[in-house]
């Protein structure tokens, strides 16, 4: 489990969870909740997490990198363009190399490790 400072490090940042997998999504909700995070929904398409993006102007961005076999680079481009930080999430390999400007970007590995997710959701929200 995350420790307490990573807990306060999280509360209060509103996070936008961009995933397909329903059962994810809401495990990751709960997780993030958990650690003091406000989740303002989530996604399951391009198009969806557009939307949301525009609307509700997130502080961070957990993004599937394959949403029901689209790309979701797309919205990773939307969010550098914003400056809204964002960390791809994904069993796609783990690697995001076929994200052209985005290879750099922070990724964690589904299954996701609990520490690790905290770890570069604080870094991130710096």
């Amino acid at each position: 489990m995350a420790d307490k400072n990573d807990q306060r490090a999280l509360t209060g940042h509103r996070i936008l969870i961009v995933e397909d997998e329903m059962l994810l999504a809401l495990d990751l909700e709960l997780f993030l909740e958990s650690q003091g995070s406000k989740v303002l929904g989530s996604a399951n398409s391009v198009k969806g997490a557009l939307a949301m993006v525009d609307v509700e102007r997130p502080d961070a961005v957990t993004l599937d990198m394959n949403l029901n076999g689209e790309s979701s680079a797309p919205v990773a481009a939307i969010l550098q363009e914003h400056g809204i930080p964002f960390i791809f999430v994904t069993g796609d390999g783990g690697k995001n190399v076929d994200y052209p400007g985005f290879q750099d970007a922070p990724l964690v590995k589904k299954p996701y490790n609990a520490d690790e997710l905290v770890q570069k959701l604080v870094q991130l929200l710096g």
